[in-house]
């Protein structure tokens, strides 16, 4: 395998969220070591993001050359990295920070990658922000529970954005997309829940905004769709709320339309015990006046 062969095969391995088996992994090991050198500045960038990503993930040992690729980042210039190349870099040092995923590795930053890498970074934090429709209808859900919520909520350090904030809990909740999942069977043609699995920028993004808020709550799109009226999905929400991030607002908060029904029922009600009043008064009248006559 030749330093383009090495790093891709890392990256794939990293991008589905898969553990190696340890005679794949003893081989990219050797192959790593011995083709690193020849590294052009996008194999530095995957190899390295492939290999924190399943020491973050999957507890995957770094290969023996990961502090010495990290060295080769060190001599080449910024201007040697594509824009997307940084912003991996940036998140490399971000599972660094936030999850020690550097290991026992000492490695070393180039003087660049807290200015123009982070920059990068955060520009696709910006421009990554959208709202699709079904991220308004979950907001709409929460909001219908009486949960105040922000769309598109920064973290204070600029490095995230929440699909959804609640900041009575400091909760963000995310709504997954089918771009978040893969399925596990090539073969399978329709959607089977158990077979989805979530990517390893997914579960990335999870872990390290665990470390920004209290809790992280996602909600899978294909569960969201299964909830086809507004009962079931505010039932859904709320359950899921209250379970996984103890919102008891969203666990007590009376559903609107049930609560609309109960309302009718009781006017409903309310209307016959008076419609049944009006009647004995006119039959006890009519009694009276008859029984009054009767004995004239």
């Amino acid at each position: 395998m030749n330093s383009q062969d090495v790093a891709n095969m890392l990256l794939s391995y990293s991008t589905l969220n898969r553990t190696p088996r340890n005679e794949m992994w003893v081989a990219l090991e050797t192959a790593a070591l011995r083709v690193a050198r020849d590294m052009n500045s996008q194999n530095l960038a995957n190899a390295l993001w492939a290999s924190a990503t399943l020491f973050t993930l999957r507890d995957v040992e770094h290969p023996p050359c990961y502090a010495a690729m990290w060295d080769l980042v060190c001599g080449l210039k910024v201007t040697d990295f594509s824009g997307e190349e940084l912003g991996m870099l940036f998140h490399v040092h971000l599972m660094h920070h936030l999850s020690s995923s550097s290991g026992s590795v000492e490695v070393p930053y180039p003087a660049w990658s807290m200015v123009d890498a982070q920059d990068a970074w955060m520009r696709n934090v910006r421009d990554g922000i959208t709202v699709s429709r079904s991220h308004r209808a979950l907001a709409s859900v929460i909001g219908e529970l009486g949960i105040r919520h922000e769309l598109e909520r920064v973290t204070g350090d600029g490095c995230f954005s929440m699909d959804i904030y609640l900041p009575e809990y400091d909760v963000a909740v995310e709504f997954d997309g089918p771009s978040h999942y893969y399925h596990s069977s090539a073969s399978s043609s329709s959607l089977n829940a158990s077979k989805m699995l979530r990517t390893a920028k997914t579960e990335l993004r999870d872990c390290l905004l665990a470390k920004q808020c209290a809790k992280v709550v996602t909600v899978p799109y294909f569960a969201f769709d299964e909830c086809n009226t507004p009962e079931k999905r505010r039932a859904y929400v709320r359950e899921k709320l209250a379970k996984e991030a103890g919102v008891e607002g969203a666990k007590n908060k009376e559903d609107p339309a049930a609560a609309m029904k109960a309302a009718a029922g009781k006017q409903a009600k309310k209307a016959v015990v008076e419609s049944g009043s009006d009647s004995d008064g006119g039959g006890s009248g009519s009694g009276s006046g008859s029984g009054s006559g009767s004995g004239s």
